[in-house]
């Protein structure tokens, strides 16, 4: 009889059609998962995947166990969940990214317990892709984050504007221009989040349509580090509006005034289309719909 952790590894493979890929997003080992599909094979004495132009093809046998293994998966999430909201008073756990964990999420944190102040609030600040990952093992209530979500499990919607800078030091050549065209940021040294980070990956898809190359000399997951990095004169560096204003209107690093370049985005409530809302998410969610509704600058 197969595990569940079986039928998750399989599911997975199923969505990747790679098990490198699969390996990957479970943060296991390839041998791993590959010994996982051959131990299942085994076990029901059929073959789930066949290989096809480098990548896995599910087979009728793998189709049908794929779809019993979404049901398992969903059956032991539901009754963990249930069981998890006889406690309601267990912490909220509310995922941010860095950039909002830095400028939002406090004041947010602090309308919520005001208003309710019953509720217990956790908070976890990571990348939008180790967001992601936990929202999808309902290991968070809800996330805020400014990234693209890719997994159609999870839901969506824009609730906070906000706006990407290019900042330079004040002895860049940059810093005194009035206009920078776009092709000038071509072979330019830049201080970069780490990967899964969504200010980069919003950064290196504009860079990547404008045909534009740079170098990413470092990398890091702190604003606060590139904004320093930046005063010293290390190279650029792309951060949100609300994290460098006051660096800005100090003096201590320049907004970049790039031509024809938009890096308007807006910041994504989101939380797991599975988990079932409690009391307290739904709380959160009415001020976050209300603070957003009024139009405030928060």
């Amino acid at each position: 009889m197969a595990t569940l952790r079986q039928l998750e590894i399989f599911a997975t493979v199923a969505e990747y059609k790679k098990m490198n890929l699969a390996a990957s997003n479970l943060y296991i080992a390839q041998p791993t998962v590959s010994q996982t599909i051959i131990d299942l094979e085994k076990e029901y004495d059929t073959v789930l995947f066949e290989r096809h132009n480098k990548e896995l093809k599910i087979t009728p046998a793998g189709t049908l166990l794929l779809k019993r293994a979404k049901e398992i998966i969903a059956l032991y999430e539901g009754l963990e969940q249930e069981m998890k909201n006889l406690h309601e008073q267990r912490p909220l756990k509310i995922g941010t990214t860095l950039t909002i964990g830095n400028t939002l999420i406090s004041e947010l944190v602090s309308l919520l317990t005001k208003e309710y102040p019953d509720i217990d609030v956790s908070v976890y600040i990571d990348n939008t892709r180790l967001l992601e990952h936990r929202m999808l093992h309902n290991e968070l209530d809800l996330a805020l984050v400014e990234g693209i979500i890719l997994k159609k499990e999870i839901q969506t919607e824009p609730v906070f504007h906000d706006r990407l800078e290019i900042i330079c030091g004040c002895e860049h050549p940059f810093a005194q221009k009035t206009s920078i065209q776009i092709e000038e940021l071509a072979n330019q040294n830049f201080i970069m989040r780490e990967r899964g980070s969504g200010t980069r990956a919003i950064f290196e898809n504009l860079m990547l349509a404008h045909h534009v190359p740079f170098i990413t000399k470092w990398e890091s997951c702190s604003s606060s580090a590139i904004i320093d990095a930046v005063r010293h004169n290390l190279g650029l560096g792309i951060v949100s509006y609300r994290c460098v204003k006051e660096y800005d209107q100090n003096g201590e690093v320049k907004i970049c005034p790039i031509e024809s370049l938009n890096m308007e985005r807006y910041f994504y409530l989101c939380y797991n289309r599975n988990h079932p809302i409690t009391s307290q998410m739904q709380d959160f969610i009415n001020l976050i719909h209300n603070l957003s509704g009024t139009g405030i600058s928060i």
